[in-house]
């Protein structure tokens, strides 16, 4: 079985991996080119890992589902868990999980811990390729393997989204919020992570596209935060308001850093007329938004543990999947949170 990956872009859209660029035409040859490089390696991969994988469904064997995720401390990846856990819970499934700390070397080992332990469907969330050898013995030993975001050469099913359109999305709400709040004028700063291209692109399409359709404002600074870490969008905030003492909104990549500016933000006494914009739909991203607090916006896809839960099935009962598995998000603001909450 020969799986060719083909990148659907969607027209609004967790996950997904492509390189960046500095223009919206950049982002999309990078994109083009991740999808060419994806598709030879997924076309090439082992005959006998599809094989083991067919003869596990065959056996009808009872699916333990094992969650690998970069870290279990941001309220994001927790939720992808607790949904995923739900769903196999309701499905009769086994489920565990390991957070491999934004560290390879313990993902590889993470990796072999959970075939040893009998897990046969592996819900990785892997940083690079520097795992797809681990990835690939598991998928030998006839676990199916689910890959999010970043999209490697070892899987069954892939779940990607066009990244730099979740970033073009961020700033749309963001501009909306700055025309109708400061005529179109804000001070503002950019937070994005450089550990992989899938984060970097959609920093970049934040960056594009705020400045495309507020030009009138100015960008004071691009800040790579890095990991997920938890405290570091506190830090990184305080140290922000001491260095521009006018800044107006934070353009965030992801609720984990927004959510703690904004108490930062609130603890310096610059509630008013700041704005913070970002992207997972978190609850408590939902909850601030819904309370009128700085956190103006965010992004919300849905429940990840459902979709793959869902399209494991499918995997189970025959269907091969040959193109990436995707979905839109929803834009979420004070307009419409109470749909949310």
């Amino acid at each position: 079985m020969k799986k060719i990956l083909s990148i659907i872009t969607t027209a609004a859209m967790v996950f997904g991996l492509a390189g960046c660029g500095g223009s919206s035409a950049s982002a999309s040859t990078s994109a083009a080119a991740t999808s060419a490089s994806a598709s030879e390696a997924a076309a090439s991969s082992s005959a006998s890992a599809a094989a083991d994988a067919d003869r596990l469904v065959a056996q009808g064997a009872t699916p333990k589902v094992g969650y690998l995720a970069p870290s279990l401390q941001t309220e994001f990846m927790i939720g992808i868990g607790k949904d995923l856990k739900a769903e196999c819970d309701s499905r009769g499934w086994g489920y565990t999980e390991a957070s491999f700390d934004n560290d390879s070397g313990k993902a590889v080992t993470s990796i072999e811990n959970m075939v040893t332990s009998g897990v046969n469907v592996l819900l990785a969330m892997v940083s690079d390729s520097s795992c797809d050898d681990a990835l690939k013995a598991a998928m030998d030993q006839g676990v199916v393997v689910v890959e999010v975001g970043v999209i490697t050469d070892a899987y069954d099913i892939a779940l990607n989204v066009d990244q730099y359109h979740v970033g073009e999305m961020i700033a749309e709400m963001a501009a909306d919020w700055a025309a109708a709040e400061h005529d179109g004028k804000v001070n503002y700063v950019v937070y994005t992570t450089y550990q992989n291209t899938d984060m970097q692109n959609r920093g970049q399409g934040i960056q594009d596209k705020f400045a495309e359709l507020s030009p009138d404002s100015t960008l004071l600074e691009v800040v790579d935060i890095g990991k997920d870490v938890v405290g570091s969008g506190t830090s990184t905030t305080e140290t922000m308001l001491q260095k521009y003492p006018d800044i107006d909104m934070i353009l965030c990549y992801g609720d984990a850093a927004a959510t703690e500016s904004v108490e930062a933000v609130k603890a310096a006494g610059k509630a008013d007329g700041f704005g913070i914009f970002s992207c997972d739909g978190t609850e408590s991203a939902i909850k601030n938004i819904a309370n009128g607090d700085v956190q103006r916006g965010t992004l919300q896809f849905g429940s990840f543990g459902k979709m793959v839960a869902e399209n494991v099935q499918k995997y189970i009962e025959g269907t091969r999947f040959h193109d990436v598995v995707t979905m839109d998000p929803v834009k979420i603001t004070a307009e419409n949170v109470a749909d949310y909450e």
